[in-house]
């Protein structure tokens, strides 16, 4: 690792990475409130998305030259941030993963507010992030750690496949893969978090959660989450293809 750094371009992508990250991070901070306090929804929503940028800029190649434990304390701001977004929305409904299609070409993630909510797939679109009908709850898309899967060919892989190609990604920035078990229609999936009060806002969490969506080629539905010898369990259950849900 020392050797990594003395290299002077290394050094200099692991600043781009850092100040990209933190600017963006909080210009985002900044226009969600300011949006919040307006009634400016358009706002609101490109807020979230710097803030969303930001947690990518994180993840260029010079990240794994840091250690693990800054990758936390840089993290740490958004994860709080969209643990208390989903708190004040009074997000109470299971998540829904959501593999790519017309709408959301990169996938995404669907937090209704009632627990016996589900989504619309024709109404969502990429670019919003707060829903108030027809089923209100939060959208990530792309997900914060889009990045990872950007540009694997996922969709009806399999959800084996796909769990073995993120889990390839992620071991070449230096961060640990995911366990995945699948059985009929269930996926049982073990993977270190470091956002765990809201761990869809995590980068590594939501990219293996939409590539074993992609893979599936269908919608999956959390049913449960736990935390098992310090790595979040997540159960997932597969709910058929995005046809079923328009």
């Amino acid at each position: 690792m020392k050797i990594l750094l003395s290299f002077p371009h290394v050094q200099t992508l692991v600043e781009m990475g850092k100040v990209s990250g933190i600017f963006l991070t909080a210009l985002g901070t900044v226009l969600w409130y300011a949006g919040g306090s307006s009634g400016n929804q358009a706002m609101v929503n490109l807020g979230i998305g710097s803030i969303i940028l930001g947690i990518v800029a994180f993840s260029l190649p010079g990240w794994k030259c840091l250690p693990p434990e800054a990758g936390e304390v840089l993290g740490g701001g958004h994860c709080a941030l969209f643990s208390n977004l989903a708190s004040d929305l009074g997000l109470r409904g299971k998540a829904f993963v959501l593999p790519p299609y017309e709408n959301l070409p990169r996938g995404g993630i669907f937090i209704p507010v009632s627990p016996r909510g589900s989504p619309n797939l024709g109404r969502l679109f990429e670019g919003r992030v707060l829903y108030s009908e027809p089923e209100p709850g939060l959208l990530l898309s792309p997900v914060p750690g889009w990045r990872f899967i950007d540009g694997l060919k996922l969709l009806g892989s399999g959800v084996g496949y796909a769990a073995s190609a993120v889990s390839g990604v992620l071991d070449r920035f230096g961060l640990p893969g995911a366990k995945v078990f699948e059985e009929d229609d269930t996926v049982e999936v073990y993977v270190k978090a470091s956002c765990k009060e809201f761990p869809y806002a995590d980068p590594v969490v939501s990219a293996v959660l939409v590539a074993l969506a992609s893979g599936a080629g269908e919608v999956l539905v959390v049913e449960e989450v736990g935390e098992v010898k310090g790595h979040l369990k997540l159960l997932l259950r597969k709910a058929g293809g995005v046809e079923k849900w328009l």
